[in-house]
Order: structure tokens, then sequence, then C-alpha cells
């Protein structure tokens, strides 16, 4: 037999001789290297990272281990690398048994970005798009010989973007590509290095027989393969077409694991493959997989108070003639959610995950918003927390909510709890006791820090009354941590959604992390909340960060193609592959059919809202209602879309119905379930189904992902799990299609 090539083999009796290794946190997500110098941190990966005691990798790789900080300095010595390599983790206690972390080599390209004036004139130039969000002084152009220029570096993909001249946006005219920009509106585009991804290798599981797993490949010329189980490199052997891996011995005394296939030809990386493990054998039914699989869950996000009325004695709007009934409270609670889950509704519809809104306890007074027109709110969402271990008496009690817990989990439920590390309401006794705990409001140039998202990401405020934490100092960011381990430990709660995100400093995310697995040491789902580009939005997940974010690049691109008819499936399908190119192909990063900060996906679709319009001032000014019932079957396909890709689907209460709703606070309208019409329960049914199937197919969960065919109005993509074959196939336009 032969073996495929540039791969180590080791033997098992070395490999496991000495048992599992209990030091490494979990199987290792893979790290994309800068183009130069990388610097990784231990503690990502070990218990114990003083235990490491040498770092090799391939020839294009120099390591160097720095023990006093328990980080490794990984330089890139070659122009052009091999996509993908592997590093070498040798323990002190192991040296013949080392651990191996995949590492991507950078994609980035240098792009030579010009503007001509065509004769007119300029001060200033400058970049404005998804490269640097949307703030032109980040790119800045130089003028050169009748040119402005720059240089960008950029990851291939596709990027929307405009031209500033002198405070001016406007379409690059030197450009012929455009885009719809979602917003009723048009951008222009560019396109980096999109890659021929027909020349790509791809795996598939192919069969089992006995220990022995068999993969499958196509476009095999030149691969290079890794397989990886518990972190330890497994040997390849070579059969027809494909290879097989051995699970190796030890794993009968294992209750989970997984093995992971990784890698790639001269044309780039192809899929990568996770395949579950209970104990020695590859798992073939989803019942057979634990809650605490996170790659199983489907997830429903309940806004609490405007989700079911079931206790009115606790029912407390504040009475301030300037609030209105929208923002203010309306009697959800965890009783209504509660008595939900016993009536059996989300196990009905298939979900296995609920994400609440915060719980904590809130002001009991209205506050005006920052922005014009200074409307009044009550802290009715839960984000306004003047408690951070009080569940607010609006919605229950500390004891409803622990009965809420234990009767999910009774009925094999998940429930991730909305947790806010970023800010507290002034009323919070943190604010009062310890101000400098938390970042300034004045700017020293006379500016109130207030909504400079980009600018000040990790200082600014997001109202007058909602002082920003500063997790710079570690007194405040072990105290914040603490406080969310504290929820895990009262009540064990099974995932944190993070709000604010990228306004907190990544140490925290790392500490937080670390404690989750070393102190509390079970799996917890974490997913953050951060608008902006996927290398933003990815530089907050990693093996010693989150587990995953909400993937707002694909849903807003979904948004746009699925409910306007000019876009193309074309865009849609590479924006889904950049989202691989980023979390892989088995990431758990959130696909959502929408949320509580942006305007309802059938209020597009359904043409109640216009592209081009404040969607919140629509709110304010009309009723929003579903105008067009095409919008259903879009919702519906929409659904499909989720429901099919990698990933974890979310749904936000009311889209299973196709509930209407502008921008916020239209969007949080209270759940109707006694008003529904054919459409409103053919989209339910519709979901409903697409639901289970995705819950009790492999394919759907650990299945790979290649795509048949895509064209501007139609689309078909395959799942792929040993005989378990799902074939998709979208149909946007108004003709049949073959």
């Amino acid at each position: 037999m032969r073996q495929l090539p540039v791969i180590t083999i080791l033997l098992f009796r070395v490999l496991f001789s000495f048992g599992q290794n209990a030091t490494p946190l979990g199987d290792w997500m893979p790290v994309t290297l800068e183009k130069d110098t990388t610097l990784l941190f231990l503690e990502d990966f070990y218990l114990h990272p003083e235990e490491i005691d040498s770092v090799s990798g391939p020839d294009w790789l120099t390591c160097t281990l720095l023990k006093e900080t328990h980080q490794l300095r990984v330089v890139v010595q070659e122009a052009s690398p091999p996509p993908m390599g592997m590093l070498r983790m040798y323990q002190r206690k192991y040296p013949q048994a080392p651990d191996y972390l995949v590492v991507n080599s950078s994609q980035k390209k240098t792009v030579e970005w010009q503007f001509n004036p065509k004769g007119k004139t300029y001060t200033s130039v400058g970049i404005m798009g998804d490269i640097n969000g949307w703030d032109a002084s980040k790119t800045p152009l130089s003028f050169q010989d009748g040119i402005w220029t720059t240089e960008v570096v950029l990851n291939p993909g596709r990027y929307q973007y405009l031209v500033v001249a002198d405070g001016q946006p406007m379409m690059d005219p030197n450009n012929p590509i455009q885009v719809a920009n979602g917003i009723g509106g048009i951008n222009s585009l560019m396109i980096v290095g999109e890659k021929d991804r027909t020349q790509l290798p791809y795996f598939y599981l192919q069969s089992t027989e006995g220990l022995w797993v068999h993969i499958g490949r196509q476009q095999h010329s030149d691969d290079r393969v890794f397989a990886i189980w518990n972190n330890r490199l497994l040997p390849i052997v070579m059969e027809g077409d494909g290879f097989k891996v051995k699970i190796p011995d030890i794993a009968e005394s294992i209750p989970t694991g997984t093995i992971r296939i990784f890698g790639y030809n001269n044309a780039g990386p192809g899929n990568d493959m996770l395949i579950p493990l209970q104990y020695n054998a590859v798992v073939q039914n989803p019942q057979a997989i634990s809650r605490k699989d996170f790659h199983t869950s489907v997830m429903y996000f309940i806004l609490v108070d405007r989700f079911v009325n079931g206790d009115t004695t606790n029912d407390q709007p504040i009475q301030d003639e300037r609030l209105d009934f929208k923002t203010n409270y309306q009697g959800g609670d965890l009783a209504g959610i509660l008595k939900k889950v016993e009536d059996g509704y989300f196990t009905e519809m298939g979900f296995n995950t609920l994400w609440l809104s915060p719980v904590f306890q809130n002001p009991r007074e209205a506050y005006m918003e920052y922005p014009a027109p200074h409307r009044w709110f009550a802290g009715y969402h839960g984000y306004w927390p003047i408690s951070l271990s009080q569940v607010d008496d609006r919605f229950g009690t500390n004891a409803l909510y622990k009965a809420l817990v234990d009767t999910l989990h009774n009925r094999n439920m998940n429930i991730v709890l909305d947790y806010i590390a970023n800010h507290v309401h002034s009323e919070h006794p943190l604010w009062s006791e310890h101000p400098e705990w938390f970042s300034s409001l004045d700017l020293p140039d006379g500016r109130k820090n207030l909504r400079l998202w980009d600018e000040q990401r990790l200082t600014t405020w997001f109202e007058p009354y909602m002082p920003s934490l500063d997790h710079a100092q570690p007194v405040v960011a072990e105290a914040s941590a603490d406080s969310a381990l504290w929820w895990l430990n009262t009540y064990g709660v099974d995932g944190f959604r993070h709000d604010a995100t990228k306004h907190i400093e990544i140490e925290f995310w790392r500490l937080l992390t670390r404690k989750i697995k070393t102190e509390y040491g079970m799996p917890v789902y974490q997913i953050g909340e951060t608008f902006g580009n996927r290398e933003l939005i990815g530089s907050y997940v990693g093996s010693g960060l989150l587990d995953a974010q909400f993937d707002f690049n694909t849903y807003f691109d979904a948004r746009n193609i699925l409910a306007m008819d000019e876009s193309s499936f074309i865009d849609l399908s590479s924006s889904l592959h950049n989202t691989f190119d980023y979390y892989g192909y088995h990431h758990l990063m959130g696909n959502i059919t929408g949320n509580h900060d942006l305007a309802r996906f059938i209020s597009f679709a359904g043409k109640g809202l216009k592209w081009n319009e404040d969607d919140k001032e629509a709110g304010w000014e009309r009723d929003i209602k579903v105008e067009d019932p095409t919008g259903y079957k879009k919702l519906s396909m929409l659904h499909a879309f989720i429901m099919t890709i990698p990933g974890i689907p979310i749904v936000y209460y009311g889209d299973e119905i196709g509930m209407p709703g502008a921008g916020d606070p239209d969007n949080r309208r209270m759940m109707d379930f006694d008003h529904m019409g054919p459409n409103e329960i053919t989209v339910r049914n519709t979901l409903k189904k697409l639901a289970h199937v995705r819950r009790e197919n492999m394919a759907l969960l650990y299945g790979d992902f290649q795509e048949l065919s895509v064209t501007e109005d139609t689309w078909v993509y395959s799942r792929h799990y040993l005989n378990n074959h799902v074939v998709v196939v979208m149909n946007k336009g108004n003709a049949q299609a073959n």
C-alpha cells in the first residue's frame, strides 16, 4: 500500500502508549498566520503551557518558544508558502508524542488601488468600504503623476466600496463592476484573487469498516492530507482514489472524539472534515450525540418581554407619558417561556436551544436615547443592567430562571444567556462605587465619546447613562469574567451570547475562555456579536477565544439576494465560500434569520419596507405589513438556506411565521400565536419540517459541502455523510429550471 506524500507516519505504540493526554484544551481550531510574523499564546491550547518544551514546523516556518511568557513566535520564511502546514508541540513529559496544530498560511494579496480624477482637482481622496469599516480616513490615497493611488493588503474576496473625494462619496468611475448595497443604492465592487474552486481538493466520508474510516476525494493531484484525532496526527493509507485512517485503539475508552481531515493541492486548500466519534466508532445516528455537542444546535432567539405573558402579576410598565407603547414593557416573562417549553412548542418546531435576551434587573425609569429625535425608552430589552446577578422582577425570579434552565435540560435542550460585559447602566452600584473602572465619556478634544463605534471602538459609550467598562484594567477583566462564571456555576447555562464583542479588548475574551475551560470544565458555547468585515469578526474566534460569532456578512448577502430581484446566487455562493475560507467548513458561526437590531427580513421581501428608506423611522410613521405575499416564499427560502449550510441556524422569534416589523423597536412586536393566516401557517410548517430534517440528518450536521451548479437564479449544492446524501435546489427566478 502507498502512503500520501509529505506525511510523517508515527507508530501507534509511540503515539498512544501513555494514554490520552489531558493537557490540551479540546480540539484546536486551525490558526491562520500573518504574512510575516505571528505570535501565538500557548495558554489558548494548553492547561499547563509551561510543560511545552519545544515546537517545530515545516521548512517554510521558524518557531521560537518564548518560555517566560508562554508564547510562540512563528515566522514565515517564504514569499509564497504552501497553503497549510503543521506545528508539532512537544511536552517534556512525552517527547516522542507531539500534539499537532494546523496552521494556514496567509492568502492576503497586495492590491494597488488607483483613482483617475480625469482632469478634476481634489485636495483629498480616500476609499471607504468593507476593507476599513466604511471609514475613508483609514485608507487615504496619495496623488502622483495625475493619479491617486494607494496599496492595501487584502484576503481574497469581494469588497464593496466608494471613493471619497473632498468628503463626497461617489462610485468609482474607473471600475465598471457594481453591486446592490442592500439599502436601495449601489456600490463599486473590488474582486480580489478569487479561486477556481473546481480545482481544489474535495474530501468526503465514504464508509467505515471496523476501526478504519474510508475517505473519498476528488481533484487529488499533488494532494497533501493530514488526519488528526484529539490533536494527534494519524497515519494515512492510500487506497484507490481515496485513503483511509484508523481510529486509535485508545479511543475505546474515550466517550467522545473527532477525526479531522485537512488537505490542499497546488490550487489551494480543500474542504476540512469533522467526523464525530463515540468511543471507537463513527457516529451515524444524530440521537447518539450529546446536547453538549453544539454542532447539533438549532437555536431560537427570544426577546423575553415580547414573547408570552405567563404571569400578569409581575406586569410593571413604567408610568411615564414620554414613553410610547412600543418602548415600554409589554408583559413577556419567564413564566410565559416556561409554559411554551412545557407545552412542547419548541420541541414541535425542532428547536433544541433557546437564546434569551438579557434577564438582568434593569431600571424602573425611562431614559432618553442620545440620537435625534431623542425618544424615550424603558429597559424592556434587558441591555441596561443595574445588577448582573439579579433577575428582573418584571420577568420573574432567580428561582424561576433556575426552574426554566432545569426544565430545558430535562428535555435535552440548551439555554444561552445573553451576557453583557461591555457596560452597565449608571444606576448600577459599580458606577458609583468604582468610577475608575470605566472609560471616560469626555475625549481630550472636548467631544463626547458617544457611539464612536470604530474611532473609539474599545472605549466608546452607547448612551450617556451607559458607562463602558475598561477591560484593559486587570481588576475589571477579572471581576467581569468571574461574574459570567457565576451564572455557569449557579444555573448551569450552556452558553453565552456576548453583547458588543468588538468593543471589548480581545485579552478579556482570552481570560474568560480560559477561566471557563480551567475553572468550570464543562463545554460552554460562546458566540459574539460583532458588526464588521470577516477579518474583524474572525479575529475574536479561536481555540482560546470565542467559539463563534454571528455571520452578519452572509446574512446581509442572503437578504440582498433572496429579497431583491436584481441580485444573484453567484454572489451568495461567493459570500458563503468566503465564510468557509475564514472559519472552515465545520464552524459554529450563527446563521440568522434576523435579530432585534435589524428590520425584519420579510418586511423587505414582502415590500412593506423600501430598501432606501430609514427603516427605524418607517416603523414610527406607518404600520408595516407584508404587502406582497411572495415575501413569505422568500422567507422560507432563507429558512431553507440556513438549515442546510454549515453553522448553527438561529431563528429570531416571529420569523417562524413571517411576523413583519421595521427597525428597532418595531421589529420587537409582541409574538402573535393566535392570528395566523394561511401564509403564516405555511411558513411555520415549512420551517418545522426543515428544522427536523436538519436535526435528524448527519449530512446536514457533519457532512461536507459541495457546490454542484450556480447561476443568476438557481443554486444547487449537496451535503454528504456516509450513505446520507442531501441535495439542495434553490430557484429564485420566475421560470422553472432544470
